[in-house]
């Protein structure tokens, strides 16, 4: 069996080339001797269904051969693949990055257990922003106080469900971005 279809007019071999494309995404899992016989079987059956059109011109013969040959799935822009790759890699450094945060308010939140009075989130009378600190400065008012402990544990709960939904998302085997970065 010949994968190959002679056609005459330009416009039937760009339109059989996109086909081709199209079954060779679809058939992508196959080996490539099973992607060879279907490409095969296919040249057969459009052969035999350009026979059997009404159409007057080559291109309108193989357009309705190819559709009564099934829709195909179309490949991924050419973009898709690049931007996943990129996003993949933020996803590492963005994922590392948390991770150490949380590692740093858990920390904390042991630390004030054996320090209570030195560990804690501090506001400082001449500073607009809050610090967390180990240590208490002169002048310095808690901010959270005895719910320093339980608001640390919410906050590193909620960036360990961030993490893990970015995981999800960029970096596990069956999420989107791995399945785009995929031939």
């Amino acid at each position: 069996m010949t994968t190959d279809l002679v056609l005459v007019t330009e416009a039937a071999r760009t339109l059989w080339r996109r086909f081709l494309k199209r079954l060779d995404w679809s058939n992508r899992t196959l080996g490539p001797d099973e992607r060879a016989e279907a490409r095969a079987e296919a040249a057969a059956h459009m052969r035999e269904a350009m026979g059997e059109t009404t159409a007057e011109t080559e291109a309108g013969q193989l357009a309705d051969a190819i559709a009564g040959f099934g829709d195909l799935p179309a490949p991924p822009p050419a973009w898709r693949q690049p931007v996943a790759h990129l996003v993949h890699y933020l996803a590492i450094m963005v994922i590392g990055a948390t991770g150490l945060m949380v590692l740093v308010f858990f920390h904390m939140a042991v630390m004030e257990i054996f320090n209570p009075d030195g560990v804690g989130l501090w506001l400082y009378p001449d500073e607009v922003g809050l610090t967390l600190s180990y240590e208490v400065q002169p002048g310095a008012r808690e901010a959270l106080g005895a719910a320093f402990i339980p608001v640390m544990l919410l906050v590193n709960a909620v960036l360990i469900a961030a993490i893990y939904g970015l995981w999800r998302l960029a970096l596990s085997p069956r999420g989107p971005v791995s399945r785009w970065m995929r031939p």
